[in-house]
């Protein structure tokens, strides 16, 4: 009877709001995410940084569609890096970098997401053809300078000097193999992401090898910055092992929609071993729980491509539901 006593007087109140208020339109914050303390996101950013079984993910929802130009200023939760489960590890930013200068509102959300969650943002890194211009880079990331057949400095039009390109296709040698990785590492390291995640899905195993074992100098623990990850994703035709000594994570696309499934890369180490199920085609989750359970506490972890769809389709209506229940499986929440 209390109920329904408050229930009638609220909505008397709201009627009689109605009949006073005037025709201004009103912005209303309809979704409010929750707050926590300081203490919250220090035992998260420690838990991130522990030996668990890790979430991966690639989302694409924080910039506009490809070919369409400015950014994004969304109000949806689900199209922001901070409307992502706190406990999600690494996202690979997929269709582009969040720079300050282009994508000023995902920029912002990325370093608040490094920062006070301790998630980690890779560049996706193409290894499926060589249609790519890339500068030429010394071993210090340095531009080296475009020179004319007698060996002076080339300028342009208005007398800038011209820093040296190779288009890869002409020549896929191990020269502008090193170069292309060179570049990887740069475009990383200058807008502040945590690494690079290699989509190897045409190339050879030892051409890849080249491109690992030049990122490795810059972002192995002998490297200037030790910290970052180097990853390489596939999805029929997995990389030769001789690379798991160079690499953090294998990431299988182990997309149940196309005939896929969890399973071991041999000579792999089974714990850098990711299995990602496709989202787009499966938004209530697909078999992402299931590969939560897969081998649970001997592989590196589990996660989903395009996982936007299950931010507003998850099977039990919560948003990104079927992501958080896999990190619940495992890793289960501690009980005070």
């Amino acid at each position: 009877m209390k109920l329904k006593i408050f229930s009638f007087f609220a909505l008397a109140v709201g009627f009689t709001a109605l009949a006073s208020c005037d025709t201004d339109t009103e912005a209303i914050e309809v979704q409010k995410p929750l707050t926590y303390d300081e203490q919250y996101y220090k035992d998260l950013r420690d838990y991130k940084k522990t030996d668990h079984e890790i979430c991966y993910v690639y989302y694409q929802n924080w910039r506009p569609l490809e070919g369409v130009s400015g950014y994004k200023d969304p109000a949806s939760w689900g199209e922001r890096f901070r409307g992502l489960p706190d406990s999600i590890d690494i996202v690979n930013t997929w269709l582009g970098i969040p720079t300050k200068e282009e994508h000023p509102v995902a920029y912002a959300d990325m370093k608040y997401c490094q920062e006070k969650l301790g998630t980690r943002f890779v560049m996706h890194a193409d290894a499926s053809h060589y249609r790519h211009t890339v500068p030429v880079l010394d071993e210090e990331l340095n531009p080296v300078m475009k020179l004319d057949a007698d060996g002076k400095q080339v300028y342009d039009e208005s007398g800038k000097p011209v820093a040296d390109t190779i288009f890869l296709a002409d020549n896929v040698n191990e020269d502008n193999l090193k170069y292309y990785a060179r570049n990887a590492v740069k475009q990383v390291v200058d807008a502040e992401m945590d690494g690079m995640d290699w989509d190897y899905e045409g190339w050879s195993s030892d051409r890849l090898l080249v491109v690992i074992k030049e990122c490795y100098k810059y972002f192995g623990p002998e490297g200037k910055w030790p910290e970052k990850l180097i990853i390489i994703d596939y999805f029929n035709s997995s990389p030769s092992s001789s690379m798991n000594p160079y690499c953090d994570y294998l990431i299988k696309q182990a997309y149940s929609g196309q005939g896929a499934g969890a399973a071991f890369v041999s000579g792999w180490d089974t714990k850098k071993q990711v299995m990602c199920e496709a989202i787009h085609q499966n938004p209530n989750g697909g078999q992402v729980e299931n590969y939560a359970r897969w081998q649970k506490g001997n592989k590196g972890g589990a996660g989903g491509f395009s996982i936007r769809f299950n931010y507003n389709q998850d099977r039990l209506g919560v948003p990104y539901g079927a992501l958080r229940r896999a990190i619940q499986i495992m890793n289960p929440a501690m009980k005070k």
